[in-house]
């Protein structure tokens, strides 16, 4: 029966020489390379295929006497050599610069001859003689066993490459023994010419197929070879290879070790190793001066650059030749130089711009009415003075406090409201006023009468603390929404409804508050500021400003060249004066370094006071303006208490003044819409003064402009209004 199974201690052996051998040669390894005859460049392996053929040298160990179920009177057989063939086809491919796996399948032989002599002491023959006689003799015996074995090979190894061409591999061979035979016979070798008693010399003759054959043998591989390279892809590899059994042969000790004298014949394909890369840099270089605005130092630039590589291979080694073309700027300053001009220019009554000569400054004696809105604002759920916009004085602040000094702006006279009241109420002292509180009645504030209360108690209590209001003089009421309500379903009109109301029984306690002063007309008033440039080159920025009497009227800057500057005089912050001499305006460039180029023109100022113009004969001109007369929400009519105003601005109409009302809209409601209640609003104020429509100018602007910033109450509220401005002549 064939056995399969390897003996373990042999198995154990033959791994432990393998790993000794791996460790004792990867220190010595050396990558798998060649190198071309052709190109002399370094090869590595990517595949090689081939054959090999090898005389091999079997030595049998046998430690037995007789195979199992054939007789043999041999005490034990004897080791013994033998010569066989072996070859077959490889395949062998590297896993890094240093291993590569080899696979050969291949055919070869185990056959031997094992034999053993030895003497049998009395031992029953027949004589040599003419009449053969039995006799007990010592007798000299060859026990001979011819063992068939013919084997095909499965064989992986790990290849190391040792020093340059030396390969040292180790591996495993797995055989299949296809042919298991022997012949076995027991020979008389002495004394010469007698037989066993059958009459022959030779007895337990067999011939049969070895008893419990394994068919399966292992042994260890360690082989040594040297590769000798040819100019093509064809290499030859003399080699010594060494198997160490670990099967044996059948179930008796009979093992076979095998060495190979051959040589391998393959066919590589390789990929050349990467270049080694050398480089090296030529520079060509060419300068050009040119003159540059607004340098301090010479300097130079690089312009361009062209670069182009050449490469050369030499074996392992390529050299890259990189050749530089670059361009340069030697830049050299320049006197900085613009060829500034400036002037200062107008638009003429025929439309042309040409140079200013004179600037007319007249004066307007100006009388301006802004209205007190009788209403405070509080945040939803407030009630707390703080959290509104009016400006809160202290007791002794308030003994200073000058309705003359507030600034002509519509929320200056607005945040000082109370103020106002307190003060005009200290002059009347017979004077009262009604404060009523009103709540959105929306959310937190809905039935909140007692929020009610508390507005209107927050401004009591600051009129009688700060400006010593006797308590009896004022009166409160809480109510939910106003008599005229805003919209009380938007968050606009919730917030206007969160309010204080505020009457009183002394119209002069809620009257405008008034300014007189004196505006400036300015003609013409649009003026260009105007520069020229010879040369732009160089210029980093510029400024320019108008001066008189060496104060500063405007100022302006900007980044590169010059351009031109429309100014608005009469708009600027400072004004004209008289006396101050003329109007100078003044360009200057600069460069990088700071150098300055500077230029100016002088404007002649005709300053007209009141007093020049009756001198002269001339007519002026008395301009007044009631700003805001307010209106109630989408209401075109107006309040009883604005009548007291409108009946003043009709006394203060002559009949060569000119009249030109402008009417306004909060952006609550449609564009066209509000435009049409702007339109009502200049009519009904049109009809209470008694104007004819020759003598007006109606302008309805409506929601299309906004006066005041609508995202409060108190400026919407202001935006619900006409402007009424009133131009009479003065002579």
């Amino acid at each position: 029966m064939l056995q399969n199974m390897p003996n373990r201690r042999s198995l154990s052996t033959i791994l432990l020489f393998v790993v000794v051998a791996l460790i004792a040669t990867v220190v010595s390894a050396q990558p798998i390379r060649r190198i071309n005859m052709e190109t002399g460049q370094s090869e590595t392996l990517d595949l090689a295929i081939g054959g090999y053929v090898a005389l091999s040298l079997n030595y049998q160990t046998a430690n037995f006497g007789a195979l199992p179920g054939f007789p043999s009177c041999c005490a034990q057989y004897g080791s013994t050599t033998s010569l066989a063939p072996s070859f077959g086809a490889l395949a062998e491919m590297p896993v890094s610069e240093m291993v590569r796996i080899q696979v050969r399948l291949g055919f070869t032989g185990l056959s031997g001859l094992l034999s053993s002599v030895e003497q049998i002491g009395n031992e029953p023959v027949l004589s040599n003689g003419p009449v053969p006689i039995e006799e007990r003799q010592p007798v000299n015996v060859e026990h001979t066993l011819n063992a068939s074995l013919l084997m095909f090979t499965f064989e992986p190894t790990a290849g190391l490459r040792l020093l340059d061409l030396l390969c040292l591999s180790v591996g495993v061979r797995a055989g299949y023994l296809q042919r298991a035979s022997f012949e076995q016979k027991e020979t008389i070798l002495e004394p010469v010419g007698y037989t066993f008693l059958d009459g022959s010399t030779v007895r337990n003759a067999a011939q049969a197929d070895i008893p419990n054959a394994h068919s399966f043998q292992l042994h260890g591989v360690v082989a040594l070879g040297y590769e000798l390279q040819t100019r093509s892809q064809i290499s030859i590899m003399p080699e010594v290879r060494y198997y160490l059994p670990i099967t044996q042969i059948s179930d008796v000790d009979w093992r076979v070790q095998q060495f190979h004298l051959g040589v391998c014949l393959r066919f590589g394909t390789y990929t050349p190793v990467a270049a080694t890369v050398k480089e090296d840099s030529v520079f060509v270089r060419d300068t050009v001066i040119v003159e540059r605005t607004g340098l301090r130092e010479p300097r130079v630039i690089l312009d361009g650059s062209r670069s182009d590589v050449r490469s050369r291979r030499d074996g392992d080694v390529e050299y890259r030749t990189a050749t530089i073309n670059e361009h340069y700027i030697r830049e050299i300053p320049r006197p900085f130089n613009p060829g500034l001009r400036s002037s200062m220019t107008a638009r003429r009554a025929d439309g042309s711009v040409g140079p200013l000569d004179v600037m007319r400054v007249e004066e307007l004696d100006v009388i301006e009415s802004y209205p007190l809105l009788p209403q405070v604002y509080f945040p939803e759920g407030l009630s707390d003075l703080t959290s509104t916009k009016q400006i809160r004085l202290e007791s002794t602040e308030a003994i200073d406090f000058r309705q003359a000094e507030l600034t002509r702006d519509q929320f200056d006279v607005y945040r000082n409201l109370l103020n106002v009241i307190g003060s005009r109420m200290k002059q009347a002292p017979s004077s009262k006023i009604a404060l009523e509180g009103h709540v959105s009645n929306y959310g937190p504030e809905q039935n909140n009468r007692e929020l009610s209360r508390q507005r209107a108690e927050s401004i009591k209590n600051y009129l009688v603390n700060t400006w010593g209001i006797e308590p009896e003089r004022i009166s409160m009421k809480a109510s939910l929404l106003p008599s005229e309500p805003a919209n009380p379903n938007t968050p606009d009109g919730r917030a206007e409804n969160q309010r204080v109301e505020i009457s009183a029984n002394d119209p002069s306690i809620l009257e405008p508050v008034e300014f007189r002063d004196k505006d400036l007309v300015i003609a013409p008033s649009n003026v260009l500021l105007h520069p020229e440039l010879t040369d732009n080159d160089g210029v980093r920025d510029w400024s320019v400003r108008i001066t008189q009497g060496g104060r500063e009227l405007y100022r302006s800057q900007g980044e590169g060249s010059p351009r031109d500057v429309p100014v608005d005089v009469a708009r600027s912050e400072a004004k004209p004066k008289q006396g101050d001499g003329p109007l100078v305006s003044t360009f200057e460039v600069r460069d990088a370094n700071g150098v300055a180029a500077v230029s100016s023109d002088t404007v002649k100022l005709d300053y007209v006071t009141l007093q020049t113009m009756k001198t002269r004969q001339e007519e002026g001109k008395m301009v007044e303006r009631y700003s805001l007369i307010v209106f109630d929400f989408n209401s075109a009519q107006l309040n009883p208490s604005n009548y007291r105003v409108m009946e003043r601005v009709k006394q203060r109409i002559q009949a060569d003044s000119k009249v030109r009302i402008t009417g306004f809209a909060d952006r609550q409601g449609n564009p066209d819409y509000n435009r049409e209640l702007a339109r009502k609003r200049c009519v009904e104020a049109q009809r209470v003064l008694g104007l004819q429509s020759d003598r007006v100018t109606i302008e309805p602007i409506g929601s299309d402009k906004l006066l005041f910033d609508n995202d409060t109450p108190d400026g919407r509220s202001y935006s619900r209004t006409v402007q009424i401005e009133i131009v009479t002549p003065v002579r």
